[in-house]
């Protein structure tokens, strides 16, 4: 493919376990905003395939995406090259940005950072959002491993901005800094004047760190009507992060939390939108998630979790997740079973209805998907 890559200006990779989209999104725009044609590349999707490439400010279309992806297909297996799906994806996204000609090309990384393939893209800066325990399998069982998997694309000359406060993880970043001879910037405490727009107030942090960063790169403060326009463009780019809908008078919020840590800012974002009123919980998980984890924090907070199957090769079985984990509400019900995600949806607006409450539907972005979907056609 001529390395793509190398035809790109300056280059953004940003890491972490979770807000990676958001900051990655945020980011993207704020370069659009002040006259610098960007990129964005993310995963995962939610509707289409087409929302995981954000060229000059807008998703891509179905056409374009097509030529890319498929013309990246075609060269791969004409020299008979095994790749993955997201290496064709990133190969792909790489080939718009530098025929688009942009100058700032964002990259979200989709697992860790050691061997993922954007960090084939030598990058000239380099964003930690957060580390907590998530894909334990593949990246090691505690912070300290994790983090370290995520730092290893740091190259000499890079800059690293540090987005979490974590002791631990600072300590590892400052460490690897030092070794490879890259800059830190520690920018945890992310402006607090971020625009909302409706998002979480996680989502906010998240968007305060992606201006954060533009700011330092490109050596200038952002205009309110910028900074705006950023955090618009994450509401608008990214579904199921929060996305409120209602159904039978009840609020319905979609969030696709996937490991322990977002599922418990989806559920702090619940009771901060909502105070104290009940909550019913929609609950889908992928296979090697930290099930436990994820359900803790719905056993002293739901007025009913209902259980139910993502809509993905890799779902976990939900009535499973309940005999594994015997998941109870804060009534002392035991958890309900539903398979299908919509049917599940009605189960928890019904058990909520008659006492004002709102419904969470979680635990991965493909348990949301299929509700969005339903809901688009309602």
């Amino acid at each position: 493919m001529d390395h793509p890559e190398r035809d790109l200006p300056r280059i953004v990779q940003v890491v972490g376990t979770n807000g990676k989209g958001t900051t990655a999104v945020a980011l993207a725009a704020a370069f659009e905003a002040m006259g610098r044609p960007a990129g964005a590349f993310l995963s995962p999707h939610v509707h289409s395939y087409t929302e995981r490439v954000i060229l000059r400010g807008r998703q891509v279309s179905e056409d374009e995406f097509a030529i890319a992806m498929g013309e990246t297909i075609e060269r791969a297996d004409r020299n008979s090259i095994p790749v993955s799906q997201f290496e064709i994806l990133t190969a792909g996204a790489l080939k718009m940005f530098a025929e688009a000609g942009v100058s700032w090309a964002v990259l979200e990384a989709g697992l860790g950072a050691r061997y993922d393939a954007t960090s084939v893209a030598r990058s000239d800066a380099v964003v930690l959002t957060n580390v907590a325990l998530d894909h334990t399998e593949y990246l090691g069982e505690t912070v300290e491993q994790i983090a370290e998997e995520k730092l290893a694309s740091l190259t000499p000359g890079a800059t690293l901005f540090l987005g979490t406060d974590d002791g631990r993880v600072a300590n590892i970043a400052r460490t690897r800094c030092r070794l490879v001879g890259a800059d830190l910037i520690e920018v945890a405490d992310a402006d607090k004047d971020t625009p909302s727009h409706g998002l979480a107030p996680y989502a906010a942090s998240d968007v305060g760190l992606g201006l954060k960063v533009a700011e330092s790169l490109l050596e200038t403060s952002l205009p309110t009507g910028v900074r705006e326009r950023a955090a618009a463009a994450v509401r608008e780019a990214l579904p199921g992060r929060f996305e409120v809908h209602e159904v039978e008078g009840v609020p319905v919020v979609l969030d696709g939390g996937h490991n322990a840590s977002g599922v418990s800012a989806a559920l702090a974002a619940v009771r901060g939108t909502y105070g104290g009123r009940p909550i019913g919980v929609v609950f889908g998980v992928l296979q090697e998630k930290d099930v436990a984890g994820m359900l803790s924090g719905f056993m002293d907070e739901a007025q009913v979790i209902v259980l139910t199957r993502p809509e993905s090769e890799r779902a976990s079985d939900p009535a499973q997740v309940g005999s594994a984990h015997d998941p109870i509400d804060r009534g002392g019900r035991k958890a309900l079973v539903v398979e299908d995600p919509v049917e599940a949806l009605g189960v928890a607006v019904e058990a909520v209805r008659e006492v004002d409450g709102v419904v969470l539907v979680t635990g991965s972005l493909s348990t949301v998907a299929p509700v969005l979907g339903w809901l688009g056609e309602t």
